[in-house]
């Protein structure tokens, strides 16, 4: 029989190696909200598993220590959310810039080619306030609302005066009463304002702007049925008094950046936490706070008309003063 020729093996295939490799690291606290780590890995984390990507988050209580575990692990791609933690996450880029880091936290470092900081000059107060003011103009039946919001310096300026003009959006005849909870210390104090409020006033909608600290008073007024705008996911001794949220969303301009690395493309920089690039939502919330599909429509439509940049908010940023 003649020889019979033997095909070779087959010459064993390297396993591909992804494109992305994606690691998110929660530092902790962040001021902006309390909920935003987990956005942000919800983000991170959907998007990796649509591109079969791999994705690690950890808590990062020692963030270099993070860094550069992630680092050697392969991560190409490192999202770290936390305060305080700009010099460690500008040391680890200045010494990797083979690796895209994304940062979400204050104060920001500056942005680098690869260091990108999601809302490196803040967010935008007065569009927050002025979310937060159509919510509360158009939930109002008494036509009486209240914000608590220090004017010390332009955010707290620019979140009253963002209020106010989304207020008198939605609700032209709407009287509005500014609070300062600073000057009230004391349960007894604190109490007697709760009594003006709702029976003198007849304060029946709510919100605080962001550091005011008026958690008691939005829980005191919620206990007597005043409805309340929250800024972020409601505490649940809340929830039953809600008519509105306003979201800052990180998560939608993460979710922009990444598809961008992905597909080879340069992310759109600087990355502004506003409503133009969805990072600031209005989420209206119907069942408990007696808010009608009529109130949702002038709501949202108002919310999609500022995002589209069709409406201002009319303050100037500089000043946080109406033009």
């Amino acid at each position: 029989m003649p020889p019979t020729n033997t095909p070779p093996p087959p010459t064993p295939t390297a396993t591909p190696v992804p494109k992305l490799r994606i690691g998110l690291l929660d530092a902790g606290e962040l001021a902006f909200g309390t909920n935003l780590a987990e956005l942000l890995d919800a983000s991170a984390k959907e998007f990796a598993a649509l591109n079969a990507l791999p994705y690690t988050a950890l808590a990062a209580p020692d963030v270099t220590a993070a860094l550069g575990l992630r680092i050697a692990a392969g991560d190409n791609v490192i999202v770290l959310a936390g305060d305080g933690k700009g010099a460690a996450v500008a040391a680890a880029a200045t010494a990797h810039a083979d690796v895209t880091f994304i940062y979400f936290g204050q104060p920001a470092p500056a942005g680098t080619e690869n260091l990108i900081v999601l809302g490196a000059e803040g967010f935008a107060p007065d569009e927050m306030g002025f979310l937060a003011g159509l919510a509360a103009g158009a939930g109002s039946r008494s036509e009486v609302v209240a914000a608590v919001v220090s004017l010390l310096n332009v955010p707290g300026r620019a979140y009253d005066s963002g209020f106010v003009n989304g207020m008198r959006v939605a609700c032209s005849r709407c009287k509005y009463i500014q609070i300062d909870t600073r000057i009230y210390a004391g349960r007894d104090v604190q109490q007697a304002l709760l009594i003006r409020l709702y029976e003198d006033e007849r304060v029946d909608t709510i919100w605080a702007a962001p550091g005011a600290g008026g958690d008691w008073l939005l829980e005191g007024c919620a206990q007597q049925g005043c409805r309340v705008v929250t800024n972020g996911k409601p505490p649940p001794v809340l929830k039953p008094a809600v008519a509105a949220v306003v979201e800052l969303r990180p998560d939608v301009p993460l979710k922009a950046i990444l598809a961008a690395l992905w597909e080879g493309r340069a992310p759109v920089l600087p990355v502004l936490l506003n409503a133009a690039s969805g990072a600031l939502q209005l989420q209206p919330v119907g069942a408990g706070a007696a808010l009608t599909a009529a109130d949702v429509g002038v709501v949202m439509d108002f919310a999609n008309r500022l995002a589209s940049g069709e409406l201002s908010t009319g303050i100037d940023p500089a000043t946080g003063l109406p033009f």
